[in-house]
């Protein structure tokens, strides 16, 4: 009798725990509600942080690729030579002061001076803080024009400057502007 006793109870507790067919769907679908609802939070904060830059016509910069290449290896030949001389090193808290950026063009003497001068500022992740700036002579070879940026940071420059003939030059460098320091 004692057997039928143990048959009984071994009976009640395996019918307590069986894994049957409903509770594997429900977790089947429980895992995968998991994984939906994560995804769907990551993506919506994904769209809200993305200040959506990227690379117009990146195919056809990519078969241009090596005219680039050309018209730079033509710049430095031409004799025309281009510096940044002086940009904003820290962001300042007071409202309406403005940095500068000074541009230094050489061109050879035989030649006329630029018809224009321009300044693209970039940031690396975002398009949101971008501006074109039209640089004026200040003196002899010097370009400048007042600079306000946002934001500290590393900040991307390309100078254009455009001869009389049509011909564009240009400088690409990178500037590091640190936060103002809080004074107590």
């Amino acid at each position: 009798m004692s057997s039928e006793n143990e048959k009984s109870q071994n009976t009640q507790q395996f019918t307590g725990n069986r894994f049957t067919g409903k509770k594997a769907l429900m977790w089947i679908v429980g895992f995968f509600l998991v994984i939906f609802t994560v995804n769907g939070i990551m993506a919506y904060f994904a769209l809200g942080t993305w200040g959506g830059l990227e690379t117009e016509n990146s195919y056809r910069k990519g078969i241009h690729y090596n005219e680039q290449i050309t018209a730079a290896e033509k710049q430095a030949e031409s004799g025309w030579e281009i510096y940044l001389r002086h940009s904003p090193e820290i962001i300042t808290a007071e409202a309406g002061e403005t940095g500068r950026l000074d541009i230094e063009v050489i061109w050879p003497e035989n030649d006329l001076p630029p018809a224009k001068v321009t300044a693209l500022i970039t940031r690396a992740v975002t398009n949101i803080y971008d501006q074109e700036v039209i640089l004026t002579k200040s003196r002899d070879n010097l370009y400048t024009a007042p600079l306000s940026l946002p934001l500290a940071g590393q900040w991307n420059v390309e100078i254009l400057v455009k001869r009389p003939n049509g011909d564009l030059y240009k400088l690409k460098q990178k500037i590091s502007v640190a936060a103002a320091s809080k004074e107590i």
